[in-house]
């Protein structure tokens, strides 16, 4: 194939799609733009995602007649004119694309009036193309309208998630926005009133708005002035978190980032007072001169660098520590995730024996109590008859002296029921019956010692009952259809924030096959049933668990 220069139009598209990944992201366009524009109160509205419809209304300077057709074309904007610029930036905006390329893959209208006139202007717009102008009565500020987002692009519609997952993700970017401006933001999701925020009101009423599974003394305020920066937000207490890192977020300048380094030194600011299992909130804004970062690394604008990651990384980890000690009753010295402990040293104030009979207790095995041999004998016959053996496992005998402090499991892994095989591990030979096996006793509460014929096995009976709670629950699920369910006494009213919420309703009929049974009342999530055959503890952290995995594995429909 020979090489030929693009026509405009195609080129134009491609560039749209850097811009324009979904409703999502013109919802956080069209809203930096209103910011730009010093609004003070906004109202978002989207309608079957955004698919349909995404409005943004606003009170800003507004533009005039001739600013608005100029606003519509390729890298045309007002906070730049210099490359110089982009280096004392202090807009969110800069590259002039995001209104032309959201024009070129939508019905677009616009109407907008400064307040020293007295009428406004409304274009029509259908893929780039002015259609109709008009002078209108109008408010002060702008008003922008997307219709049938990538109408002229199926193959990019055809890609968009279900209604409700869009719905969502325009639900995070909000949530966003409200935490890290103080504005009145009004978000509208299908007629329904989501979020009122008031410009008056504190970050921490806003996280607990946003994650009502918080209560206020879950957390910490932090602040801190140095000659690099400012770091300012609110942090959880240790005991509190998720099972991922959904709940982080970081702002450079008011702006959101994503930045994995960021979020590892947080965690390490915690150091042995954070369980391993567990991510902490945090709402983290840096504030530092804009020649210090640069923020034109990313199509999204969600990446930045600074000049000198190193010192921000050691001040935040600096401020997060001091907050704790501050704010908590614990007392422990706190250890960096990346420090190993010296087992030699016996000054130290850690103990390995200690650790190791903390670990003994924090482990009790249910089903083993109260047990007889041959109920051991019995229910390891049905496990080795259900399946093969060779996912019965040797130990690996090697260890070294980096020991790590115990990582509690999940309550819940949503990852389908697979068996997952540990590369540490070698698979032994398959046992057909187990009648003439003896068991001897019970090695560190994990492993039975089980005399064979002419061999000794270690037998781990948590993955041994693991297994054979596996092949019930397979057996029950895909030749039954589902799983069979206890109802609870009295149901449980469990608080979910909107995107945890939407993801266990979007699923309700998936989890209703694993016999989890639940409703919706007053936006909270009632639980009425759970599976029998699973001995679980904390429903609760059963439910957010669940939607933490659906979330974090993308586990929804795309639209037909």
């Amino acid at each position: 194939m020979r090489i030929k220069v693009l026509n405009p139009e195609v080129v134009m598209k491609i560039a749209a799609g850097e811009v324009v990944s979904g409703p999502s992201s013109v919802v956080k366009e069209l809203v930096e733009n209103s910011l730009d524009a010093q609004a003070d109160n906004i109202t978002v509205e989207i309608l079957d995602g955004g698919k349909s419809l995404i409005r943004v209304d606003d009170n800003g300077i507004g533009m005039t007649e001739e600013e608005l057709e100029l606003s519509i074309l390729p890298h045309a904007t007002s906070k730049i004119s210099s490359i110089e610029d982009l280096y004392q930036l202090k807009t969110f905006g800069f590259r002039g694309e995001a209104l032309s390329s959201i024009s070129r893959v939508s019905r677009m209208k616009i109407t907008s009036k400064p307040p020293e006139k007295e009428v406004g202007t409304m274009l029509d717009i259908l893929a780039g193309k002015i259609i109709e102008k008009k002078r209108v009565n109008s408010s002060d500020g702008t008003k922008i309208e997307i219709m049938d987002l990538f109408f002229n692009i199926p193959a990019r519609r055809k890609f968009l998630k279900s209604d409700s997952a869009e719905g969502r993700y325009v639900t995070e970017v909000i949530e966003k926005f409200a935490f890290t401006n103080n504005i009145n933001l009004t978000y509208i999701r299908d007629n329904k009133e989501i979020y009122k925020f008031s410009s008056d009101m504190d970050l921490i009423t806003k996280c607990l708005k946003i994650y009502p599974e918080l209560k206020r003394d879950d957390l910490i305020e932090i602040e801190h002035n140095d000659s690099l920066c400012k770091i300012s937000g609110v942090i959880s207490q240790p005991k509190v978190g998720r099972n991922n890192r959904t709940a982080q977020h970081f702002f450079v300048n008011n702006r959101y980032i994503k930045a994995a380094s960021l979020y590892s030194v947080l965690e390490k600011g915690y150091g042995e007072m954070l369980e391993k299992s567990v991510h902490p909130y945090g709402i983290i804004f840096i504030e530092i001169s804009p020649d210090m970062v640069d923020v034109n690394v990313h199509p999204q604008k969600l990446e930045v660098k600074f000049t000198d990651e190193q010192r921000v990384a050691s001040l935040l980890k600096k401020v997060v520590r001091e907050a704790l000690k501050e704010n908590t009753h614990y007392t422990m010295e706190f250890i960096s995730s990346d420090d190993t402990l010296d087992v030699n040293n016996r000054t130290s104030s850690f103990s390995v024996q200690n650790l190791y009979n903390k670990k003994k207790n924090s482990q009790k095995v249910e089903f083993l109590k109260n047990k007889t041999k041959s109920d051991y004998l019995q229910n390891m016959d049905e496990f080795f008859n259900s399946s093969e053996i060779e996912d019965l496992q040797e130990p690996n005998t090697h260890f070294d002296n980096n020991y790590k402090l115990y990582e509690p499991s999940k309550t819940f892994d949503f990852k389908g029921f697979e068996y997952q095989k540990n590369q540490a591990f070698t698979p032994v030979k398959k046992i057909d019956s187990v009648e003439k096996l003896r068991i001897l006793g019970i090695v560190a509460e994990r492993y039975l010692v089980v005399e064979g014929e002419d061999k000794l096995l270690l037998v781990d009976f948590h993955a041994a009952h693991e297994r054979y709670i596996y092949e019930i629950l397979k057996e029950n699920l895909y030749e039954n259809g589902g799983l069979t369910s206890d109802l609870l006494l009295t149901p449980l009213k469990i608080s979910l924030d909107e995107v945890r919420r939407g993801i266990i309703l979007d699923n309700k009929d998936h989890l209703e096959k694993l016999g989890i049974k639940l409703e919706e009342e007053d936006k909270e999530i009632i639980l009425k049933g759970l599976p029998s055959l699973l001995k679980i503890d904390d429903a609760e952290r059963l439910i957010f668990e669940i939607a933490d995995e659906l979330r974090i594995s993308n586990f929804d429909q795309q639209s037909n």
